[in-house]
């Protein structure tokens, strides 16, 4: 058929094709009664036609419509339309054309009219000038990776299409030269017309920072409703709108008031109870992977209540958290995580953490689309409403927010709320939300809800093995490290780990250790001492940073930082000095005027509190710090670090 050399035959017609019913309807009701009947007939001539038992003449007989009028209408129907589907019926409508306007006759010189179909002409005659207007208009959309410039203005474009003409070698006699506008309106039309042709091209060159997703029917990507206690967990992060303060005091007695910049909540909320079963504060401006941990952990081991600082800050009576109301939850693992795509959410470490430690599956959902995550999106949206918008020097939701402009302290401080009477707040907050009856629910409390689910043993809870319990701590980190020294030289044996040199009794002796690799295991929190093995797993032991390192706590981020200032020609201390006690009042400084500091010094102030004294519950060898100086200590600026000393007051916050 295609070649002439095949005879048509109605038999040959794919099943898929050959059923009407199947095909794409058409709604005859807007037409008039003549074209209403033209139309029925078409229809019933091709239902014959596909059927294949009557004759073709007896088909023109019975409906009017002509032997090859049924091939071409048949041709018609089955020829692709651009919904990505054949046009069916619609193709039978009087008057409907299915194939655009093509132009056959040359262009002559004109003044702007008879040039009808000439751009689809010329592009039909040079298809390179088509591919380039294509890839243009493609690269509006598209971010830049190299160095070029993107054809947003028309006439820039306009420009390039004429040079692509001149370059085909297309004569000033020839369209479109010999148009007024030189094309120009033609362009803009056929350039609107590929920008709109997907729209999430035509939302990104629009300006659009987010795309919905494409809307789909498959049932096995349907989520199904969690009814059992972590069967499913929604988890996400959540900017509180407000400015806090943090106190810290120097060695002289002297109060500082530091503003901080806003923190986060990281929260991790059943679906089937609503309860919130575990949370983290991040003090940083973006939360990382090791904040993502941090909430993991909290959400899996018992709840520990916080002393507050606050004397008449209580829980209210049938609040509290699973893991500390119901013993049978403590150690309890969920079956799928839901969360965004936030960076620190897709880390390679956090995604280990989850599917290794937990075993759980990760449900990252469709981009852009919170009614994927709607309790936990709606749980933020009510902290806000009625926690963070109530409190002095509230951000509001955006600058023009009313709570913002009647919440503004001006530059009195002292009226902030501060970190620590924060955190202690957000503690009862989220503690009292378990204990509030819920419409959801059917009145219940996120507390009784779960008691209730659990008590009608429909499932059971997967809990963390007892063998893993006293050494979880998905804080940890591993790496792969080589075993330095020199035996001409007398170098003992020891490693190097970020910028320091770490070593032990048992190791420092063992000479044939020299060249070897080993397996380190770290707290991201406090880094001053590795937890060694083998590459083929027995224990070396663990490893202790050398002096002034082993002092003061410090988490990675801290000790990355100082050598980076370090290169940077911003930090630098003498001999006996603790470089994180430099480092800390450096960073004292330079919060006075940036937030962004202030946030570090919190923090390392947070991590240092909940940081551990050595991995996996093992005990360090003992340090012995030496005795501070009183003559270098007074020569020293008001909140400097004495040399040597191991900086106590670092950790120390003033409130009430």
């Amino acid at each position: 058929m295609t070649f002439g050399s095949l005879r048509f035959d109605r038999r040959s017609i794919p099943p898929e094709i050959a059923d009407i019913s199947h095909w794409p309807g058409a709604d005859d009701s807007a037409l008039d009664e003549q074209a209403r009947a033209l139309f029925a007939r078409r229809v019933r001539a091709m239902t014959l036609f596909l059927d294949g038992g009557m004759p073709l003449k007896e088909i023109g007989r019975d409906t009017g419509v002509r032997i090859h009028d049924l091939y071409r209408l048949f041709e018609r129907c089955i020829a692709p339309h651009e919904d990505g589907r054949i046009y069916g019926c619609r193709a039978l409508l009087p008057w409907l054309h299915t194939r655009p306007y093509e132009r056959r006759v040359q262009v002559t010189m004109s003044t702007g009219a008879g040039a009808s179909g000439a751009f689809t002409q010329l592009l039909r005659r040079y298809p390179e000038i088509e591919h380039w207007i294509a890839r243009k208009v493609a690269a509006r959309s598209r971010k830049l990776t190299r160095l070029d410039e993107v054809p947003r203005q028309l006439w820039r474009l306009h420009a390039g299409f004429l040079a692509q003409c001149r370059q085909a070698g297309i004569q000033a006699t020839e369209y479109p030269f010999n148009q007024k506008y030189l094309g120009e309106r033609s362009l803009a039309t056929h350039v609107r017309r590929l920008a709109n042709r997907e729209f999430a091209a035509a939302a990104c060159a629009a300006g659009a920072q987010q795309v919905g997703h494409r809307w789909h029917v498959d049932p096995g990507e349907v989520r199904k409703a969690a009814t059992f206690p972590w069967e499913v967990v929604e988890f996400d992060g959540h900017k509180l709108d407000v400015r806090l303060t943090l106190r810290i005091d120097d060695p002289f007695g002297f109060e500082t008031l530091l503003v901080l910049h806003r923190i986060w909540v990281l929260v991790l909320l059943d679906v089937a109870s609503r309860a919130v079963i575990g949370y983290a504060i991040s003090h940083g401006r973006e939360y990382n992977s090791d904040d993502v941990a941090q909430a993991l952990q909290a959400a899996l081991m018992p709840h520990v209540s916080r002393e507050p600082v606050i004397p008449a800050l209580r829980v209210r009576t049938g609040g509290g958290f699973p893991s500390a109301v119901i013993p049978q939850t403590a150690w309890a693992c969920w079956g799928t995580l839901r969360f965004d795509a936030a960076r620190a959410h897709l880390s390679k470490q956090t995604l280990e953490r989850l599917t290794t430690v937990v075993g759980c599956a990760t449900d990252n959902g469709p981009p852009g689309e919170k009614n994927e995550r709607a309790f936990i999106e709606r749980f933020f949206d009510q902290l806000a409403s009625h926690f963070a918008h109530r409190l002095p020097a509230s951000t509001g939701r955006d600058p023009r927010s009313v709570e913002r402009a009647l919440s503004d302290v001006g530059k009195d401080t002292s009226l902030m709320m501060t970190l620590d009477e924060l955190e202690d707040v957000i503690e009862v907050v989220l503690a009292n939300y378990n204990g509030e009856p819920h419409a959801g629910l059917g009145g219940r409390t996120p507390l009784e809800a779960m008691q209730f689910q659990l008590g009608r043993g429909e499932g059971m809870l997967r809990t963390l093995p007892e063998a893993r319990r006293s050494t979880l701590c998905l804080l940890q980190e591993a790496r792969i490290v080589t075993v330095r020294g020199n035996i001409a030289r007398g170098v003992r044996p020891h490693i190097n780990f970020e910028y320091v040199r770490y070593d032990s009794r048992l190791l420092s002796g063992m000479t044939g250790l020299i060249g070897r690799q080993l397996r380190i295991y770290f707290n991201v929190k406090d880094i001053r001492h590795l937890h060694a093995f083998f590459m083929n797993g027995p224990e070396l032991g663990v490893l202790t940073a050398s002096r002034p390192w082993c002092f003061t706590p410090h988490s990675l981020r801290v000790r990355q930082e100082i050598f980076s200032l370090m290169r940077q020609r911003k930090l630098a201390w003498r001999e006996g000095d603790d470089p994180v006690g430099v480092w800390f009042a450096w960073k004292r400084e330079q919060a006075r005027r940036h937030t962004r500091d202030a946030n570090d010094l919190a923090r390392m102030l947070a991590d240092r509190a909940k940081a551990h004294t050595v991995p996996n519950g093992t005990h360090a060898e003992p340090v012995v710090e030496p005795a501070a100086d009183p003559n270098v200590a007074g020569s020293r600026e008001a909140g400097a670090v004495s040399a040597g000393e191991p900086a106590p007051w670092l950790t120390k916050i003033i409130t009430y």
